[in-house]
């Protein structure tokens, strides 16, 4: 590995801790300490709450955007593929793969690559939309530029492997984002699960969650 990689490792580790320690003071609040009266199945609330309460249709307003909400499942799918691009670049079977003449990873690069096109185009959308640029915070725009960013150089990555240029700018962008996440709107990694699983228990408890046709 070169040094560029023992950094890119270094920030692993400590995204890694301030992700745990932030995962550690959501555990040590505990569960939901509901006074009212139970008349619902939890479990069953916090089942629905991570499968069909994500739909569009079940959500508040998500229905009336549904070009935007389409756009942020593949901006997310895209950041998955390149989280995983991210962990196999340090292993040389796969670099060597990319690398050879068998051209089959370019079709892994579309997906980083629809997913920094969705991105930018949800960061330039929230700057130019009245309505989302008014309680849009810096944190909104540099996580969105991290994450967009980490994919488009995950996609140079994968169709340019042996260029040094791209590979330091790659590792770069990593090391960025990573360094980032456990300080803003990023950490929702960790507080999604937590989240919905409050809202799982408040809704289940009260029979709310899942509705009844």
């Amino acid at each position: 590995m070169c040094i560029i990689q023992y950094i890119a490792l270094a920030a692993v580790l400590f995204c890694i801790c301030g992700l745990l320690s932030f995962f550690i003071k959501i555990v040590k609040l505990g569960k939901p300490n509901d006074l009212s009266e139970k008349s619902g199945d939890v479990t069953k609330g916090v089942i629905y709450a991570n499968t069909k309460a994500m739909m569009p249709q079940n959500k508040e307003s998500a229905f009336l955007h549904l070009p935007e909400y389409a756009a942020g499942i593949l901006f997310h799918i895209g950041s998955f593929m390149s989280l995983l691009v991210f962990v196999l670049s340090f292993f040389p079977f796969f670099n060597r793969w990319i690398g050879g003449d068998d051209k089959i990873h370019y079709l892994i690069a579309l997906l980083p690559l629809i997913g920094c096109i969705c991105g930018y185009i949800l960061l330039v959308r929230r700057a130019v939309v009245k309505e989302m640029s008014s309680w849009s915070t810096l944190d909104d725009y540099i996580s969105n530029f991290l994450t967009s960013t980490f994919q488009l150089m995950t996609l140079l990555y994968l169709v340019f492997p042996c260029s040094k240029a791209i590979n330091i700018l790659y590792y770069i962008a990593c090391i960025l984002l990573l360094c980032y996440m456990p300080f803003g709107k990023l950490r929702h990694v960790v507080y999604y699960f937590a989240a919905r699983f409050h809202l799982g228990f408040f809704y289940g408890w009260r029979n709310v969650w899942p509705p009844k046709k």
